[in-house]
């Protein structure tokens, strides 16, 4: 047998590093959920320039944020800022944040997959020829 095919040799995860291992998978899918909920499924606030409050007495206030509300209802229901502003002011930060959770999820899903699908280790390396051994001993 060659000394490729015997480095391949997988031995199976202890009981610890298993438990382990699950625990770090379910708490990556855990932390991923909260980003993606942030990201996709919460109000957020757009910066705005050349929006105005108009007052009863007729002052204007200059207004430099909008509320906007989640990019999941944006993009899915056509809602709009409960303020005067323009239509489709939050449209495109609303698709960009849907972007950003589409690849968190993604993410996600890779890492807690492969820390929950992972039972066995590398086996030991074989042990090195004798002719090996003796090279770093034969320089001066």
């Amino acid at each position: 047998m060659s000394p490729i095919s015997k480095s391949r040799n997988r031995l199976p995860l202890p009981q610890r590093d298993l438990r382990f291992n699950r625990g770090v998978g379910l708490a990556v899918l855990l932390l991923g959920a909260l980003f993606i909920y942030s990201l996709a499924f919460s109000s957020f606030d757009q910066k705005v320039r050349f929006q105005w409050d108009v007052e009863a007495d007729g002052g204007r206030t200059p207004r430099t944020h909008i509320t906007c509300p989640s990019p999941w209802s944006v993009l899915v229901n056509d809602a709009e800022p409960e303020l005067t502003t323009t239509p489709d002011f939050c449209v495109m930060p609303s698709w960009s944040l849907a972007l950003e959770a589409g690849i968190v999820a993604v993410i996600t899903l890779a890492v807690s997959a492969w820390f929950l699908t992972r039972t066995t280790r590398p086996g030991e390396l074989p042990p090195l020829p004798e002719s090996v051994r003796n090279l770093n001993r034969s320089r001066p």
